[in-house]
Parts: structure tokens; C-alpha cells; sequence
């Protein structure tokens, strides 16, 4: 009787009881959502993570041109190519036997290896300039097809399957005239009249155009593959040219397919890469051959001397020494901080319209043979300028290319200004500074 009664009381539950049963599953259920919740966030915190270091961080932009995105991945694979084209290359300056003779090219490489920040900003800048030529090479009608990405890349490694092209012959270089009763009453101490610019860049000539393409080898083996007919006038090295040799298609398909496996396990720039890259040469020589195509090999040029000092003061007295009877020359040598032609009588040689900074060329152009200038003021300081001939002449090869690189770098200087470019910081942070030249062979090269 007494365990009926025991049983019969415990299976009495109050609505007490009940409350608090109800209260602790309601407990227990908000913790465990609680802890499930934690759960999933710290997972999908560290999924994020680890995606925007690879798949998000790949496809953030580095920069946009006209709304046309660089992504960091573009920007890194573009970044190794060219690390590796100059660790070749270096490469082949040690191997070569004359790295004694090379070394001022091996260092320019190495310092331009070792300071990957500027490297990577250079690389970033020419991309933009490649994205601005392809968009305005094909608003003006032009492409390119597979076929001329083929012949590119064969030409650059050696193979002519239609047979090597013929050399074009060497424009003759007519005679020039000779100095004038007043231009030798002018030149007391005359050198020449000269046929060619100074060798040494006199301060005031315009800069070398950096260009869009830079072309660089891309080859792991020994050949290089160097894009031709490109106007590309920033030099990052002298390459050392190939042997050229025959060989077959078989021949070339193998070493094609063995560069292109080399560039994609050390920088991950692949076959795809390589032909968009290609593309991008073709579109830039075809818009520097529409650009330069009626520069004429006459032009109107003037043969100008000048003295260049820091202040207007110093050049107000260098024009009272040359009033009162001093020789030009004998000025120039003594103030003229343009050591390119200071002991040449400041001599400048021919120059053609456009090859001079814009304030330096406006003044020689308004001046008479035998004038000497006011202190013509230009970013390098004051110039004392006077013109000692002006005439047709002929443009030698060197002026020509110069003057047409000149003419197309004002081109994409221009179309630089009137589109819409956009840097993001981010490119900074995410520069390769992978591959470099081995210790062991930069070790042994110092």
C-alpha cells in the first residue's frame, strides 16, 4: 500500500513543475542556436579569409580605364612575366663570358629587381597605357587576328615558315649643306656642322617616350622571344640577340610548348596570357604606324647652341658677357650646367619641331639665325639660346625614329588626358616580388 501511495504522488506534476521544464528546454534550445550561430560565423570567417586571399583578392581592381577593369590577378601575372623576362636575361649576362663588360646592365637589372614597388608601378602604368591603345586601335577599325598572333610569335622565335624575310635596303643619306659665311662668322670655334644630334641627351630635349609595350623576352630557354617592329623606346636591358638556326616546325612547336610551360609554373602566366600579350604588341604597332604614317623624312629643323644655368640672374649675365663681344663657346664651357655639350659650345646640333621641351621649341622656331634669346625658362632651369641655322634637311634613320616615337608618344599622352583612369591603392600591397635572380648567381656575379 505504501509503494502504490509513493508511485501514485510521483506521478503527480504541477503546472509549477511544468514551467520550469518548459523554461529549461527553452534555455537549452537558445544556447545550442547560440553556439551553432558562433559556429557558423567563425567558419564562414575563416572561409573568407582564406577566399580573399586567392578568389576574392584575384578579382579586385588594381585599375580601370574608361571602365575597363586591371584585376590584381592580371596585375600579378603581368608583374612575374616581366620579373622573370629580366631574371633571364640577367641570367644570360652571367653565362655569357662577358658579364665583366655587362655589369652596369646587370646592376640597372638588379636594382630594378630589388626595388619591386617601383618595378610594379612601372609594369601597372604600361598596362594602362596598353588597355588605352587597344580601345583606341579598335574604335579607329583595327584588329587582330589568331593568324598574325601566330606569325608574331614564330618571327620572335626564329621560325619563317615561308623563309626569311628579305633585309630592306638602308635609306641613303643625302649630303648636307656646308656652313654659311655668317654661320662661320658665328662658330669662332667651330666643330662641324653637325648631321646627327649629340650622342650625350642635352638637358631640354624632350624625355624618351615611355611606352605602352616594352617588348621582353619570354623565353626559359636559349632563345628569346623579343616582340619586333614595336615602338618601344624605354630600354630595361640590352638583350643579347639569339643565334639564328634553322629548324622545323616540329622543332619550333616544341620549343614553343616548352617556353610556355616554364612561364605558367614560375609565373602562372600561361599560353592565354602570352597571346593576349602578343595581341597587344600588333595593336600598338598598327596604331604607331597609323599615328607616324605622313612624318616625312624632310623636315623644317634648326640648328640651335644654348647655355643653361639655375637662375634667371645667371643667365641675364651670361647675356651681358655675349653682348659685350665674349665667345659663345667660351661662356658655355665656363656656365652651362648641360654637360652633354658644355665643352661643344652648347652645341645642340639639328633639331626638328617637337624634339625640344614645348617652351625651348617655341623660342628657337621664332628666332632669326645669328639671335641671341631672352632667358627662355623650362623645367631644367634658364636657357640662353642662340639659332645658328635653320633649313630643310633630311632626317637621318636615327632623328626619323625619334621624331616618329616623339610624335606617338604625344599621341599617348593625349589619349591619356582625355580618358578616365583610376588607380586603386590595393596594387601596392599585392606587388610580386617573385622570381629574382638566384643568390647563388648574383653572389657570384659581384
Amino acid at each position: 500500500m505504501a509503494n502504490e501511495k509513493n508511485e501514485s504522488e510521483q506521478k503527480v506534476v504541477t503546472k509549477k513543475h511544468i514551467a520550469r521544464q518548459v523554461k529549461e528546454q527553452r534555455q537549452r534550445k537558445i544556447v545550442l542556436i547560440s553556439v551553432i550561430s558562433i559556429l557558423v560565423v567563425v567558419i564562414l570567417l575563416i572561409t573568407y579569409g582564406a577566399l580573399s586571399k586567392t578568389v576574392l583578392l584575384a578579382g579586385k581592381t588594381v585599375a580601370k580605364v574608361n571602365n575597363e577593369k586591371i584585376t590584381v590577378e592580371q596585375f600579378q601575372k603581368r608583374v612575374r612575366y616581366e620579373r622573370q623576362t629580366l631574371t633571364q636575361t640577367y641570367t644570360s649576362y652571367y653565362s655569357s663570358g662577358f658579364a665583366q663588360f655587362l655589369q652596369s646592365y646587370m646592376l640597372q637589372i638588379q636594382n630594378q629587381l630589388d626595388n619591386y614597388i617601383s618595378f610594379g608601378s612601372t609594369v601597372l602604368d604600361n598596362m594602362v597605357a596598353e588597355r588605352l591603345i587597344v580601345q583606341k586601335a579598335q574604335e579607329l577599325g583595327f584588329t587582330v587576328s589568331e593568324e598574325e598572333i601566330d606569325i608574331e610569335i614564330q618571327e620572335n622565335f626564329g621560325y619563317y615558315p615561308n623563309g626569311t624575310p628579305t633585309v630592306e635596303p638602308t635609306v641613303e643619306y643625302r649630303p648636307t649643306s656646308t656652313l654659311s659665311a655668317e654661320q662661320l662668322a658665328l662658330v669662332t670655334t667651330p666643330t662641324s656642322m653637325p648631321t646627327d644630334r649629340p650622342t650625350a641627351t642635352p638637358e631640354g630635349v624632350t624625355s624618351t617616350p615611355d611606352l605602352t609595350l616594352v617588348p621582353t623576352e619570354a623565353a626559359a630557354t636559349a632563345t628569346e622571344v623579343i616582340p619586333t617592329n614595336t615602338p618601344a623606346v624605354e630600354v630595361t636591358a640590352t638583350p643579347i640577340p639569339p643565334t639564328a638556326t634553322a629548324y622545323t616546325k616540329e622543332g619550333y612547336d616544341n620549343l614553343y610548348a616548352t617556353v610556355i610551360a616554364n612561364l605558367d609554373t614560375v609565373t602562372k602566366f600561361g599560353e592565354a596570357d602570352f597571346r593576349d600579350y602578343v595581341r597587344n604588341i600588333i595593336y600598338s604597332q598598327k596604331l604607331y604606324e597609323y599615328v607616324t604614317k605622313d612624318i616625312a623624312d624632310e623636315q623644317d629643323m634648326v640648328w640651335a647652341r644654348h647655355i643653361l644655368v639655375a637662375t634667371e640672374d645667371e643667365a641675364k649675365t651670361a647675356i651681358d658677357r655675349l653682348n659685350s663681344g665674349e665667345d659663345f663657346a667660351v661662356v658655355a664651357a665656363e656656365l652651362s650646367s648641360d654637360t652633354s655639350n658644355n665643352t661643344l659650345g652648347g652645341d645642340l646640333g639639328w633639331i626638328y619641331q617637337g624634339q625640344m621641351v614645348p617652351e625651348f621649341d617655341a623660342a628657337i622656331w621664332a628666332m632669326e639665325i645669328g639671335e641671341i634669346s631672352q632667358p627662355v625658362k623650362t623645367s631644367f632651369g634658364y636657357h640662353i639660346i642662340q639659332v645658328l641655322g635653320h633649313e630643310i634637311r633630311q632626317l637621318s634613320a636615327e632623328e626619323l625614329t625619334s621624331a616618329n616615337s616623339t610624335v606617338y608618344q604625344t599621341y599617348i599622352n593625349n589619349l591619356k588626358t582625355e580618358a578616365t583612369i583610376e588607380k586603386n591603392d590595393v596594387w601596392a600591397s599585392v606587388v610580386p616580388s617573385e622570381p629574382t635572380i638566384p643568390t647563388e648567381i648574383r653572389t657570384a656575379a659581384q
